[in-house]
């Protein structure tokens, strides 16, 4: 079960849909060069991510396309257990990127100020890199 990241007309595939995120975003980063943060959309009929950066609260530049593994709709062909169930629910993620932590707070504020259907958070991460501090906000839409 490999993802696909597909930009800029190359394509790698990577095990697990964190680093195929990660790869994207990267790719995009040293497209673009500066951005205040991403855009992830999640189409589940195709399986397929779509990100692009932000800037200045706005999406700009090329996307890329990270694959996932086909959705089965066939019935299983194994029989259930009782017991525990699994349940999958896929989060948005959108990273924001600054010099201070101060602005990358007031970034992630604005944000979310101008989308009041985000009712909750699912996760917050929070990063120092080279490119300065960064916050990843995981929500459901």
């Amino acid at each position: 079960m490999a993802y696909r990241v597909e930009y800029n007309g190359e394509d790698v595939e990577l095990a697990t849909l964190d680093a195929a995120l990660d790869a994207a975003r990267h790719a995009i980063a040293t497209d673009v060069g500066r951005l205040d943060g991403w855009a992830v959309e999640h189409d589940e009929t195709i399986n397929d991510w779509f990100i692009q950066a932000v800037r200045n609260g706005r999406r700009f530049g090329p996307t890329a396309v990270v694959s996932g593994p086909p959705s089965f709709t066939a019935a299983p062909q194994h029989r259930r257990r009782p017991g525990p169930r699994v349940f999958e629910e896929w989060e948005r993620r959108v990273v924001f990127v600054g010099e201070t932590p101060a602005e990358v707070f007031a970034l992630a504020a604005d944000w979310l100020d101008e989308r009041p259907e985000i009712s909750s958070l699912g996760d917050v991460g929070w990063h120092h890199t080279a490119e300065g501090h960064q916050l990843r906000l995981y929500y459901r839409g």
